[in-house]
């Protein structure tokens, strides 16, 4: 199996009652990133969100930045960026400067977002994310050729404007999209150099339309769909004990409870708190991948298997939840590194 393995995604989340200050949670997310790096893991991941009552990262280029300063060979990647809430322009210079700092290793991860109050928060309406999203995209690959450029959008106009400096990458920062619907998932076809994908299951079933439609979109565009990146996003955890879920069972229910916190319109100015609702047991057994090394790397083979003949395959797998200490996030991260590694590279 091909694939590259990364590892995230990080957000920095703090679950309310934690003892950790987000100081402590963003030095300690630079540590297992320069770890993972020595234990020979491809890319680090982030994800934005705004206006979270748990902190989760609502600044990703700064943070890669970091990442950058204390690792000299993996890739770093935002997965996903919540494109209507950025400026083109600003977008294009920051994430060439992030590119120049860490030699051309920046993967640019692009969403549109889906949290109506973080589009009321900006003042972006929601029916726009997807044209702001489309015309960001063409503003950044026009801006990263170094050249003075015009451009007339539906949103966006810009006259003879220029960016500097050009990202370190030959040929441009790489730019992936995310999404689940039909016409994301063919969007990232027709325009993306990669697609990111998030599982609800991981099941065949589930992914094999999303294959379809990134096929279909990429053809429409006369793109070999092999061409496409296909990265997969997978919530795992791993230990010799009994029970690998144990340990990262608070920290895995805030994760997946935040979002359906969100759907029921919390952190908003009527309910400005964060409360997750507890998962059922089923609920997070079916979200992550957990067990010993052994069972971990059988799983992830088993969930890949529709994606194992791409020729470009990312799976990023996520080892570190809200409030998680260092010490248990890094024991997860090395015995994953030393035996689920080796095993998915040599399966």
């Amino acid at each position: 199996m091909g694939v590259k393995i990364g590892v995230g995604l990080f957000t920095g989340q703090l679950p309310s009652g934690s003892s950790r200050t987000f100081a402590t949670e963003y030095r300690e997310t630079l540590e297992l990133v320069r770890r993972a790096e020595e234990l020979g893991f491809d890319s680090a991941w982030v994800s934005e969100h705004h206006g979270s009552s748990d902190g989760y990262l609502p600044s990703l280029l700064p943070m890669l930045a970091a990442f950058a300063a204390v690792t000299e060979r993996i890739e770093l990647a935002t997965g996903l960026m919540l494109t209507p809430f950025h400026d083109p322009l600003r977008l294009a210079e920051d994430a060439a400067v992030v590119d120049q700092i860490s030699g051309g290793r920046l993967i640019l991860g692009l969403g549109l977002g889906w949290r109506a109050e973080e589009f009321r928060m900006f003042g972006v309406p929601m029916r726009e994310r997807a044209a702001r999203t489309v015309e960001t995209i063409e503003v950044l690959r026009r801006a990263w050729t170094g050249s003075r450029f015009s451009f007339q959008g539906e949103i966006f106009r810009y006259d003879r404007v220029k960016v500097t400096p050009p990202p370190a990458r030959l040929g441009g920062i790489p730019i992936h999209l995310g999404g689940h619907a039909q016409r994301a998932v063919r969007r990232a076809g027709q325009l993306a150099d990669g697609f990111i994908y998030i599982p609800d299951t991981g099941a065949e079933e589930e992914v094999k339309p999303a294959l379809e439609h990134l096929a279909a979109g990429a053809r429409e565009a006369g793109r070999d769909p092999d061409d496409i990146a296909f990265v997969w996003l997978q919530n795992t955890f791993v230990s010799r004990g009994p029970d690998a879920l144990a340990a990262a069972r608070s920290g895995i229910a805030h994760q997946i409870g935040a979002y359906q916190a969100w759907d029921e319109s919390q952190d908003t100015p009527e309910h400005d708190s964060l409360e997750p609702p507890p998962p059922t047991d089923a609920e997070l057994r079916s979200s992550t991948i957990a067990g010993t090394p052994d069972e971990v790397a059988m799983a992830l083979e088993r969930v890949l298997a529709p994606v194992a003949d791409r020729r470009d395959v990312h799976l990023i797998v996520r080892l570190h939840y809200p409030g998680m200490d260092l010490a248990s996030a890094t024991r997860a991260l090395e015995l994953f590194g030393r035996e689920v590694l080796p095993a998915l590279r040599s399966g």
